[in-house]
Formats: structure tokens, C-alpha cells, sequence
């Protein structure tokens, strides 16, 4: 799906769109500006409503996706949007389609992404780093316990900082709700998707996997980079990335580039076991002692 990401050297404006497509948005009480980013089915711009208010516009070009992507992750990504009512999940505001394109209102994040953050600042300071991992985590918390959906697309890049620099999950591409109310069980997934740097070994192995417990894998990764300002596995050779995984949790211990508390390392250890039943939790994630103390500092 798009990826939300400000790109501060695309600034089209829109004379691009048609002049149908202009005038629906100013039936809504939309003017949309810049363009923010773009991914392989649309773009994101930047809009202002009449009250003066930002938000950010998902243009989706119908047209580009497969019929299995309209028709299977679309409807999924919009229904977790719209029910998505968590300070630390990005607002959906207002939907809707014309011209074979599905335009997507939503809360707008100022400034940036988390990588954007990292690269521009050579890193996130430590207490920053548990401050805002605290904050998402708090978001997918909600997603988790109250919506019973995995996101399976955490990373940096998925991190959004609002106007007061805090922390907000978004794209929800390949959400999907995995609890069975009836069984009171979780649905194995059996859908490989994410980013590879950030996938747990079940999805590396192609092994049926647990979503909560992938999503809690990929947070494991983004705050080990949040942290040491790298990546805790060399995941550009997938063989090698298994080998060190296994090797748990050694290779991670071989990993830190500073010295960090041990219900900080413990935590890390948690969310990064390659067994996804002895693997943390979010629950385990809210009520840690490093990460509650640092990021009050």
C-alpha cells in the first residue's frame, strides 16, 4: 500500500488531477497541497479542509491493484482505518470514490516518519527512543486487544510523528482481524507479507504464524534500530538472517553497541525470540521498567 512518508523533494500539486476529481474534493470541503509520498498504487498529498485543518489524502488508484488486492486488502485496510480511534493510530476522516480511485482522508503527522527522524539525526536520543516506542506500542495495544487485529507491516517507516512529535502507527495495508470469538483462539495467518528486515522467522520459513506475535517480532526490530541506530540481524542474506536468528539469543547479545539496562536487554530478548509462543507480548511491552522509567526523562 502507499507509504505515508513525507518526501520533501515531490511537491506536485493538484492541476494533476481532473477537474471532476477538484471539484469533489471541494464538495467535501477539500483543497489538497503538496504531495507527501508515493507508493506502487497512489500517492499521498497534503490537504486542508475549510476549518484550516491538515490532513493527509490517499489517492489509490483502483486501477493498479490486482483484483486480489481490491478486493481482499483494500476493504481490510479501510475498515481498521474507520474503526481505528486511538491517540497513537492514525484518524481516518473521510472516504470515498470516483473517477476507478479511492481517496482517503486522514489525520495528518507533520513531521515524518521515524527513519526520516533517525537519518536526519543520526539516531533517536535514548529516553525519545522509549518514549515514542512506548507510545506505539500503546496504539497497537488497541489494535491488538480491543480491534483482536495484527497490523503485519510495523517498521520505522510506519511510525508517524504529529505536530507534537508523538507517535502514531499507521498503514494498515495488511491488517487483518485473527481472533476466533468462538474458539477464543487465534487464526493462524498463512499470508507472507511485510518487509523483510522486519519479519519474524515463521514468515522467513513460510511456516503458518501467529499475527500478534509477528507484530510483536517487527516491534522487537524497530526498537532494537531505535536504540543502537542498526539492524539486529543481516537481513540481506535471508540464510544468514535464519543462522543468527537461531542462534538466540547470542547473536543478538553480540548486537548491542552500548550498554543498556537488563529489563532493557530483556526485554529486546522478549520481543526477538524465534519461538513465537515463549515470545512477549504487548501487555509485556506496557509494563516494563526500563521503557516506563526512561521515557519520563
Amino acid at each position: 500500500m502507499v507509504n505515508s512518508r513525507t518526501n520533501n523533494s515531490s511537491n506536485s500539486k493538484t492541476s494533476t488531477f481532473e477537474g471532476k476529481i477538484t471539484a469533489v474534493f471541494a464538495h467535501k470541503g477539500y483543497k489538497v497541497e503538496n504531495k507527501l509520498g508515493q507508493g506502487a498504487f497512489g500517492v499521498v498529498y497534503k490537504a486542508v479542509n475549510r476549518d484550516g485543518q491538515f490532513a493527509a489524502v490517499k489517492v489509490i488508484d483502483l486501477m493498479k491493484m490486482s483484483e486480489r488486492s481490491r478486493e481482499k486488502y483494500l476493504p481490510r485496510e479501510i475498515s481498521t482505518l474507520i474503526d481505528c480511534r486511538h491517540e497513537n493510530l492514525i484518524q481516518v476522516y473521510d472516504i470515498f470514490r470516483a473517477d476507478n480511485k479511492m481517496f482517503i482522508f486522514m489525520e495528518f503527522a507533520g513531521n515524518g516518519d521515524l527513519s526520516g527522524y533517525a537519518k536526519k539525526h543520526k539516531g533517536i536520543n535514548e529516553p525519545l527512543a522509549c518514549k515514542w516506542f512506548f507510545q506505539a506500542s500503546s496504539g497497537l495495544s488497541y489494535l491488538h486487544e480491543i480491534l483482536k487485529t495484527c497490523h503485519r507491516d510495523i517498521k520505522l517507516d510506519n511510525i508517524l510523528l504529529d505536530a507534537n512529535y508523538i507517535a502514531k502507527m499507521t498503514d494498515f495495508g495488511f491488517a487483518k482481524q485473527i481472533f476466533d470469538q468462538q474458539r477464543n483462539s487465534v487464526i493462524l495467518s498463512s499470508t507472507f507479507c511485510g518487509t523483510l528486515p522486519y519479519e519474524c522467522p515463521q514468515i522467513l520459513e513460510h511456516k503458518a504464524y501467529n499475527g500478534f506475535k509477528a507484530d510483536i517480532w517487527s516491534m522487537g526490530v524497530t526498537f532494537f534500530i531505535m536504540l543502537f541506530d542498526r539492524f539486529p540481524f543481516h537481513y540481506k542474506d535471508r540464510k544468514q538472517m535464519l543462522c543468527e536468528i537461531k542462534d538466540y539469543p547470542k547473536f543478538i547479545k553480540s548486537r548491542y553497541s552500548k550498554k543498556l539496562p537488563s529489563d532493557a536487554t530483556r526485554l529486546i530478548e522478549a520481543m526477538l525470540h524465534p519461538d513465537e509462543a515463549k515470545r512477549a507480548n504487548v501487555g509485556l511491552i506496557l509494563s516494563n521498567r526500563y521503557l516506563l522509567h526512561t521515557k519520563e526523562q
